[in-house]
């Protein structure tokens, strides 16, 4: 991946229109039209042999004869010419192409040379970058920049658009235009053979300019990469999803791949959560959505207050609440006083409120008026039917002049004026004022709920999973003994015996198969686990209830490994919510942490054999806190196309134990998610000097969420390792890890520079830590091929500066500043 790369695709200083033409229902026509018409300041260069200028620009007959290399070059011929074209662009220099043609995968030269290929392979050699094919373009609004043939332009905004889909980009451009809501980028991926979206929300995710991430997606290529960028980023910013092809048949429609290569649309269901993304279900929820990000805010609690002038629209708006699991506020009884005493008899002060159909502008007015001034209310719906006595535009610009005029907390506000023709204006007004209005009060909530949901998956990113205690038995390699003694067989399956004793390796209690349910102290549910590998995102883990007739989509739940105790929680709670897993009242109630363990049992089990190609417990009865195998399956890949997990795990091989100047022995390992605690307290003991030193500022002791954050990271791209002993405490079944120091480093994605920080207790300093710490971390940076580590310290750190010398660092003091520098080449001798 390459932020630099997409950079300059997106901000070109010059570009070039190849196939650019004067005919009006041509690529090329369209998209000189809206390059010159937008406010884009570099030069626009046609490059046609059939015209001696197009749109007035004076062309140039072929690429040689351009008097500049162009960053950009727009392709606008047809698909026979592209793969010419590119080697042409890869010799001018031109690094950057979007391809505007289709269908270079079913075209083939007379030697049978698949186009695509060619076209590939030629950019590859040269070092072009392409967007396309099928691309309708790029929109920067903030360059002026409408490099597309799109038939409008987009306005400037925070919200980035990327699709594979053309005909969804014009779509949401349109109907943008009307609402007044802009974009930050608006990029058409097209069949994303080379720029997909990986690098594109690398970019995004960083871009101060963008505050959220809207995704069309037909499908994804490669499953890790995508993983890796989309947690990255949604740490930072909203990603909201919509996917084409939820079932099967639709699926074979929208993607170029292979019906075995198209992944099961539960398992981008399972990615699109582990990322913290919030998929939408249709457009219309897109549009909704988008709606809500522009000019909405982060929400801080889940409840939701709505007035409206009737009980039908309240009803309706309650009812859609309540469907897709929200909450009603209940308002303070000083509250509801000060509305009683404004709202008409008959009408209801409290949540829902009504304030009647022949409430008029004023008494909207004043309702809002003390809802706001409550301070208490965080997320306010504001419905109104059409009303006989005044136009819906006067009550919308009531309720604008109180919100924008209000000055302390200010809640969400979502605005439902219905109707059509009666509320059209009243809309206007609304988007003019950056407030989110909806056509229907299914659409109001809805919005509402996608933002409940998406703070949700957040904190489902934060929560910190409980650890495994080393009592469970764990002998990998015993387990790899039997899959190797298959494998040498030339068997693509373990025997049923085989499979079992896998099993208890990892401390998975088999009952055996002639071992019954009558072995429990109450009636066991019947439960099925399967681990099956998916074409885009790996090997995946299901969790459901045995049956007959078993499909992932109506019988499971979906998780990607790695699981943790949390992760595990999480994926048993959804079972059973969507009722894919029942508790029954005549059977034994479910223990949560002893299914937890199961899954995470058998995550560790796909960990750690990348040749399991399958693997099915069926049935697993489970009773309280006992759970059984009775029957497995496991069947091994003979071949060595193995599946990469899209989540790469916690890399245990990194680990290592080592002896301090003092005798201390002690364990240097990446960080956990599970040492969240640990790190809270290894932060909370730093005196304040070394936490100034470190930080370069008085901060406040870390949140949770910040703490979580710092524990959690992603092992493709990330990486921190934690230096640690031992405490045996009594009575505890995990043995208590203390953190002495830690040391992270934070890598560019072009892997081109990493920078470190790092730290150790303040009791701990002059016994060699953190050296062992820095010279692991350099290790692991040379292993990734970094090619250098740079570091930034105060003055008066003299401990530091001294260690970076002596590791070979280039040391420069910065006294203006206060800092010094500290750089390391990776790749010298």
């Amino acid at each position: 991946m390459s932020v630099k790369t997409i950079e300059q695709l997106l901000k070109p200083h010059s570009i070039a229109v190849i196939g650019a033409s004067n005919q009006p229902n041509r690529p090329g026509n369209a998209v000189m039209r809206n390059l010159l018409q937008g406010q884009y300041d570099g030069p626009i260069m046609p490059v046609t042999p059939h015209y001696k200028s197009v749109n007035g620009v004076l062309a140039y007959r072929s690429i040689d004869e351009l008097p500049m290399v162009p960053d950009l070059a727009i392709i606008c011929t047809r698909a026979t010419r592209v793969p010419a074209i590119i080697l042409q662009l890869g010799r001018k220099g031109t690094r950057n192409a979007i391809v505007i043609a289709s269908g270079l995968d079913n075209l083939y030269t007379a030697q049978g040379t698949n186009l695509q290929e060619q076209m590939l392979a030629i950019a590859k050699e040269w070092g072009v970058r392409i967007l396309g094919p099928d691309s309708l373009g790029i929109i920067v609004p903030s360059l002026g920049l409408n490099a597309s043939y799109a038939h409008t332009n987009a306005l400037p905004g925070k919200i980035a658009v990327v699709s594979q889909s053309s005909a969804v980009c014009v779509t949401l451009l349109d109907w943008s235009k009307r609402r007044r809501i802009g974009f930050s980028y608006f990029i058409s991926l097209g069949e994303g053979v080379d720029v997909d979206f990986d690098e594109m929300i690398d970019f995004l995710g960083r871009d101060p300019n963008t505050s959220a991430i809207l995704l069309y997606i037909d499908a994804i290529f490669d499953g890790r990469a995508f993983m890796s960028s989309a947690r990255a980023a949604s740490f930072n910013k909203p990603i909201l999803v919509i996917k084409a092809g939820t079932w099967s048949e639709s699926a074979l429609v929208t993607s170029r791949l292979q019906p075995e290569q198209i992944g099961e649309d539960a398992v981008y269901d399972a990615a699109f959560r582990r990322a913290g993304m919030l998929r939408v279900g249709d457009l219309r929820e897109l549009l909704a959505a988008v709606e809500t990000l522009a000019n909405g805010k982060p929400i801080y609690s889940e409840q939701l207050v709505i007035l409206a002038n009737g009980n039908g629209p309240c009803a309706m708006a309650v009812d859609a609440l309540l469907e897709r699991g929200g909450r009603l506020a209940k308002l303070d009884d000083a509250v509801v006083q000060q509305l009683q005493k404004i709202i008409h008899t008959g009408g209801r002060p409290s949540n829902p409120i009504n304030v009647l159909g022949d409430a008029s502008p004023d008494t909207y007015r004043k309702v809002l008026d003390v809802l706001l001034q409550s301070n208490s209310i965080d997320n306010v719906l504001i419905m109104q039917a059409p009303s006989a006595l005044t136009p819906g535009e006067i009550f919308a610009e009531a309720v604008i002049d109180v919100y924008h005029s209000h000055r302390g907390k200010k809640p969400n506000l979502f605005a439902n004026w219905m109707g059509e023709d009666a509320a059209q204006e009243a809309r206007l007004r609304f988007a003019a004022a950056g407030i989110a209005s909806f056509r229907t009060p299914e659409g109001a909530v809805g919005a509402f709920m996608h933002m409940v949901q998406y703070r949700r998956n957040q904190k489902l990113l934060s929560e910190t999973p409980e650890s495994i205690s080393d009592k469970v038995p764990y002998q990998p390699a015993y387990a790899q003994q039997l899959i190797e003694l298959a494998l040498s067989e030339d068997r693509a399956q373990l025997s049923s015996g085989e499979a079992l004793e896998l099993l208890s390796a990892y401390g998975i209690a088999c009952a055996g198969a002639e071992k019954n349910s009558t072995n429990f102290s109450s009636t066991p549910h019947k439960l099925r686990v399967q681990v099956q590998t998916d074409p885009v995102f790996g090997p995946v883990i299901l969790l459901g209830e045995a049956a007959s007739h078993w499909t992932m989509r109506k019988s499971a739940v979906v998780a990607l490994p790695p699981l943790n105790m949390a992760l595990a929680r999480y994926m048993v709670i959804q079972a059973l919510a969507e009722g894919k897993i029942r508790e029954r009242e005549s059977y034994a109630a479910f223990d949560l942490p002893a299914l937890c363990l199961l899954l995470t049992q058998v995550s560790q089990i796909v960990i750690d054999h990348p040749r399991l190609d399958s693997l099915v417990l069926n049935p697993v009865l489970v009773a309280g806190a006992q759970v059984q195998v009775v029957e497995a399956s496991v069947k091994l890949r003979l071949d060595n196309r193995l599946a990469a997990l899209a989540i790469r795990p916690y890399p245990k091989e990194l680990e290592e134990t080592c002896v301090l100047r003092d005798g201390q022995e002690i364990i240097v390992r990446p960080i956990k998610p599970e040492d969240e605690l640990s790190l809270q307290e290894f932060d909370n003991s730093q005196t304040k000097e070394d936490r100034y030193k470190r930080y370069f500022a008085d901060l406040p002791q870390f949140s949770h969420e910040q703490m979580a954050r710092l524990a959690q990271i992603d092992y493709a791209r990330d990486m921190a390792f934690v230096a640690v002993v031992r405490d045996n405490v009594p009575m505890e079944s995990v043995p208590v890890e203390k953190i002495l120091g830690v040391v992270r480093v934070q890598t560019d994605p072009d892997n081109l520079q990493a920078e470190f920080a790092m730290a150790v207790r303040s009791e701990l300093k002059g016994i060699g830590l953190g050296a062992r710490l820095l010279e692991k971390m350099i290790a692991y940076c040379r292993i990734q091929s970094t090619k250098e580590l740079i570091g930034v310290t105060m003055l008066e750190n003299a401990g530091m500066v001294n260690l970076a010398r002596k590791l070979g660092f280039h040391v420069r003091f910065n006294r203006d500043e206060g800092l010094v520098d500290m750089k390391l080449d990776l790749q010298s001798a």
